[in-house]
């Protein structure tokens, strides 16, 4: 599949870095299909690219690599949409947004993928969790050369 986007450029997708999200995101629900791509510049960065309109790309972080004791409290009926099966892989990823110098992540809407099947949904959270959380910066001299420190 190639798409044009406003960030990366020319896209080619493989079906492998595309994502089904049934029930959309959270302010997107009509987008479904997403790529999940990495940062090229930032390790600790990933963007979730809507494959169908090339304007939208959420960038995204492992929660856990910034606060240990971060724990997502997941019902059954929450996951349904999973289609888990015992063993298999869930990954955890909350939204970044801000500017660079003071970036924050979204806690308590965490997105959760099933890495075999593909699937994916946002869930919003009864915990306590902050709705937005600073996260830790590292510069390399300049504000425009800081980076996520994970």
């Amino acid at each position: 599949m190639r798409i044009e986007t406003r960030r990366f450029g020319t896209l080619q997708l493989n079906t492998d870095q595309l994502f089904l999200f049934p029930q959309g995101l959270i302010g997107m629900e009509t987008l479904r299909q997403w790529a999940l791509l990495p940062d090229p510049q930032n390790p600790s960065v990933a963007w979730l690219q809507s494959a169908s309109r090339g304007d939208r790309a959420i960038a995204l972080v492992s929660p856990r690599a910034f606060f240990d004791s971060y724990r997502v409290h997941v019902t059954r009926r929450e996951l349904e949409c999973l289609h888990m099966k015992p063993g298999a892989e869930l990954y955890i990823m909350t939204t970044v947004s801000g500017h660079v110098g003071k970036l924050t992540t979204n806690l308590r809407a965490p997105l959760l993928l099933n890495l075999d099947r593909r699937l994916g949904c946002q869930i919003i959270t009864n915990d306590s969790q902050p709705l937005q959380k600073s996260l830790p910066l590292q510069s390399a001299g300049s504000a425009s050369d800081a980076r996520l420190a994970a």
